[in-house]
């Protein structure tokens, strides 16, 4: 008796192995992704977050030596892009020259926030309206302005730098000065600390949404990207849609790049006005 070989049959057993070999080497990246930045051990992704209330308390010098002691109260706005600007709400403030000199104001904020890695350059003029008392006697407007040019100090919690103080009370007198050595501390619970969570879905085709999360405030974005040979590459733009996140991300943009196990990440973008190009953990 003759039997035959039909190697037909072998095709099957193969194609089952070759099958259940390309599924073992499908990568698939977690839905969620979580990475806690800005630390002390990570200084080069360091954010900052800077909108609250300040009080700079300051020795204004003019250019004859004499110094006046002055303290100003106003609250800010650091948007998405870094752009600082007054609250739209309640937006009193308070100048205090010292001397039974003492004003309501309505503080009008303008100013940007630059910066880059873990540092942030901070510029701001705060001009002023009101009315009060100077040196007693009442004083029905005037019309004051502080400009500062500073940066951050991770170590001290303080923004440091100069700043310039000039003040007009029509029918009394003007103070005009600087404060060379000027520091002054950031609003409170502010730090570089933040946190950058991922919900990402697909294959090969990612989309999602994120949440950058600060000292004071979540920030939503829109993910979209792509997954190959276990390297997913994802854009992320600002977004007010994103669930249990707060209006105002629009101008936050960045890049970033993950690898299989998905545990680091190379991330390039602009978020409040800074840029960062940072890998996390360092390698």
């Amino acid at each position: 008796m003759t039997i035959r070989f039909n190697p037909r049959w072998l095709l099957v057993p193969i194609l089952l192995l070759s099958l259940q070999f390309c599924r073992a080497q499908v990568v698939v990246l977690p839905s969620n992704i979580s990475f806690n930045l800005g630390g002390s051990d990570a200084p080069d992704t360091q954010l900052w977050d800077l909108g609250g209330n300040y009080l700079l308390d300051m020795m204004v010098v003019n250019n004859r030596g004499a110094a006046t002691e002055v303290r100003v109260s106003f609250a800010l706005v650091q948007d998405a892009s870094g752009r600082l600007s007054s609250i739209t709400e309640a937006n009193f403030g308070e100048l205090d020259l010292g001397d039974n000199s003492f004003f309501a104001v309505v503080p009008r904020v303008t100013g940007k926030v630059t910066g880059s890695g873990g540092t942030a350059q901070v510029h701001f003029t705060v001009r002023m309206t009101g009315n009060g008392t100077l040196a007693g006697q009442t004083v029905n407007s005037l019309n004051a302005s502080v400009t500062v040019n500073a940066e951050t100090d991770a170590t001290t919690g303080l923004l440091t730098g100069s700043a310039k103080f000039s003040a007009s009370f029509p029918g009394f007198l003007s103070v005009n000065g600087r404060a060379q050595d000027f520091s002054t501390p950031m609003p409170q619970g502010a730090n570089a600390a933040w946190n950058l969570s991922l919900q990402l879905a697909g294959l090969s085709k990612l989309t999602g949404t994120g949440i950058i999360t600060t000292s004071s405030r979540p920030l939503g974005l829109d993910l979209s990207g792509k997954l190959k040979n276990g390297v997913a590459n994802i854009s992320a733009h600002g977004a007010d849609n994103v669930a249990n996140t707060v209006p105002g991300a629009t101008g936050l943009s960045a890049t970033m790049q993950l690898a299989d196990p998905f545990d680091s990440i190379f991330f390039k973008g602009k978020l409040l006005g800074q840029r960062f190009v940072f890998s996390f953990p360092e390698e």
